[in-house]
This record gives structure tokens, sequence and C-alpha cells, in this order.
């Protein structure tokens, strides 16, 4: 629980940071500003990446708390609470993507969101509607009634109490989130997204080969520059027309086999990364482009 706690307080002063960089009267300022908030986002990234792989890590045979049912118990409560939370969204709004610990939403620009309370003591108190409505469902339904505290370690006296120490936590609202839609009807892709700030840059993108190794450079190159393009205009149409003329600049350059290209530059594009884990002779006769290259080496 400590080390969930002080994953709030890095999420904290990551946002206090953020805006001291808006306020920044200096060159000097800005650069402290920005150093420190991605600092802080750093470390509150490696304790969520942390908590997040928990679970697997007792699942590991041989781990020091090896619990099947603990395990167990946290990937059944998590999915019963985000399939809960799509349930009370699908009232308000449009659930657009379920994760593993989180939902991301559209929701009407009428709806609730932010209020900040002006205290006596001339602080400020910020609610996030959203936020606390999800809140209240995940205390009304997923609340241990049976929670034991240790009381007396040398009786073993236990004291039983309520417990609920699941929150959801609101991050946005952003400009634009996009979803790619799946080649095979009724099939749905998962995990696979991009979304955008207001200022156009990009907040999240998950599940593209922009972002994994080994992956051939003219597909990054190709998503490098369509993403630019997904906010263009002020329609759908004029958005599908600034992405066409992206996608049908690397069309030509696969119809074409690469003529308009230099031979150092077509070679860039149809090359890839790879590493191999173990030695050439542990392979065996198995293929493979990371094999083959390295026995013509």
């Amino acid at each position: 629980r400590q080390f969930r706690d002080r994953r709030y307080e890095y999420k904290k002063l990551t946002k206090v940071w953020g805006k001291r960089i808006g306020k920044a009267t200096t060159p000097q300022q800005k650069k402290e500003a920005e150093d420190t908030a991605l600092v802080y986002d750093s470390l509150q990234v490696a304790h969520k990446c942390i908590l997040n792989s928990f679970y697997g890590y007792v699942m590991r045979k041989g781990a020091r708390w090896r619990s099947m049912e603990m395990a167990g118990i946290v990937t059944k409560t998590g999915a019963d609470l985000i399939v809960q939370a799509r349930k009370l969204i699908e009232q308000i709004g449009r659930p657009l993507e379920l994760d593993t610990d989180g939902i991301w939403c559209i929701l009407p620009g009428s709806f609730p969101n932010i209020f900040n309370f002006e205290l006596e003591d001339g602080g400020t108190f910020r609610l996030e509607y959203p936020c606390i409505m999800l809140n209240a469902d995940v205390h009304d339904n997923f609340t241990n009634h049976q929670y034991q505290n240790l009381k007396d370690p040398v009786t073993n006296l236990y004291e039983t109490n309520s417990e609920c120490s699941i929150y959801f936590e609101l991050d946005g609202p952003y400009r634009c989130m996009v979803l790619p839609s799946s080649t095979e009807e009724g099939k749905l892709l998962k995990k696979r997204y991009a979304v955008f700030n207001f200022d156009g840059s990009l907040a999240e993108l998950k599940g593209f080969e922009l972002k994994r190794r080994g992956e051939l450079n003219l597909i990054k190159q190709f998503q490098t520059q369509v993403f630019e393009h997904f906010l263009d205009g002020k329609t759908l149409v004029d958005c599908y027309d600034s992405v066409a003329e992206v996608a049908n600049h690397w069309i030509d350059i696969l119809d074409t086999r690469g003529e308009s290209l230099d031979t150092d530059e077509l070679v860039d594009l149809i090359s890839e990364n790879r590493n191999m884990s173990r030695q050439l002779d542990d392979y065996g006769d198995r293929p493979g482009t990371s094999q083959t290259t390295a026995r013509r080496l």
C-alpha cells in the first residue's frame, strides 16, 4: 500500500510541475520544470509497471509469495470492475476501448466534469465528477467487508473492517482518439489506438508497429507521417483526403519498387532490426531472417 501511495505522490507532483511549465517566465525556469516533470512522470510510470506486474509475479513458480488464489482474485476482480464501469458509462456516453486497468470513453459535452471549490483557509479542492461517479460505483459493489488487520501480534488477534482501496483516476480530456477497424467483419482489434492532445501532439500510442522493435522501417515511416494528418480538416471527409495523400505516396513507392528513391534510402526502408538471443549454432536449420543474415555474414 505504501508503494502504491508513493506512486500517487509522484503522479501529483508530475501535474504540479507540468503546470509550472506554462507559468515559467524564463527559459531556465521552463527547462527546470520540464526536466522535473519528466523525472516524476518516469517515477510514477515505473511504480505503475511494478504494481501492474505484481499479480503476474505471484503466479510464477518459485516466487516468494506465490499464490494462484491471489493472482486469480486480482484478475477476476479487475475484469468485473471494468465490465461494471462499462455498463455505467453506456448509460451516459459511449465506451471506446476497455483496457486491463482502465476504460476509454466519450462523454457528452453537457455532462458534469471538473468542479473547483474554494476553501475557507484560502486553498482549493478539485473534484473530478466522472471519477467520483465511478469510484462510488466501485465502493458500492467491490468493498471488502471482511478485511482483517493484525491488532495484537502476540495473541494473533485480528480486527475485521470494511476496506475499498481501488480508485479510478481521471486522465484527459483529449482532443481525439483513433481506433483502427479490423479487416474482418465482426472482429475487434484490442489494445491498438492513438490518442491526441488538444495541441495536436500524441498523448498515447499503443499496439502500432511504430513503437515496436524489429519492424520494417517502411511501416514505421508511413505511420509516423500518417499520424500527423489525423487531425487535419474540419470534417471527416477532409481528414480522409489528407490521410489519403500520405497513403497514396507510400503506395506509389511500393508499386514502383522505390524507383524514385536512392539505393541507400530504399535499403533503409526495407530493413529491420532484430536481435538473436542465442548462438547461431543453437538454432540449427531453423529458418528466419536473423539466422539467414547471420549465416551470410
